[in-house]
């Protein structure tokens, strides 16, 4: 990750930063059998936004759930699969892009042959904290959480899963 400028002298003010694509803090999640990586947040100083990537196996993907406090932002990069959001479904496709406003459900299902990739943006930054508890850092043995532990972590994080 290169800073653009960094922080100012008196570190008030956040002034970029570039984050190449192999570049970010990657934690895996669902079984450690999901990379995802952390871009941009509120590490790197940006306050109204996080950044990040994850990759989904053919079959797999993210159960139907909302967030309490964010804004979603995702753009699917490669693959296809069907996307909830809200009482529809939808199939998207590379290029596809979904705004998900805060305590709307949405869940996507890799429904192609290849990985899934997607991108994807919360504001306020923040929810990235999710991931780094729920998962485990890449290079690291894999710890599965509890149902219990994933709870707790869900709730601390505003996230809320429909059953």
């Amino acid at each position: 990750m290169l800073p653009l400028h960094g922080f100012s002298a008196d570190n008030s003010t956040f002034d970029g930063l570039v984050v190449n694509e192999d570049e970010g803090e990657t934690v895996m999640i669902r079984n450690g059998t999901t990379k995802l990586r952390i871009k941009v947040s509120k590490a790197h100083g940006s306050e109204s936004m996080s950044f990040l990537s994850e990759s989904i196996l053919p079959g797999e993907g993210i159960p139907v759930h909302k967030h309490l406090n964010e804004v979603e932002l995702i753009f699917i990069h490669k693959g296809s699969g069907v996307y909830t959001l809200g009482e529809k479904q939808y199939n998207v496709n590379e290029g596809a892009v979904v705004i998900v406003p805060k305590g709307v459900w949405h869940g996507l299902q890799n429904t192609g042959k290849e990985n899934l990739e997607m991108r994807f943006a919360y504001t306020p930054s923040g929810f990235e904290g999710f991931f780094r508890e729920v998962g485990t850092p890449a290079g690291q043995p894999f710890v599965k959480k509890s149902k219990e532990e994933k709870d707790i972590i869900a709730k601390k994080w505003g996230i809320v899963y429909k059953l």
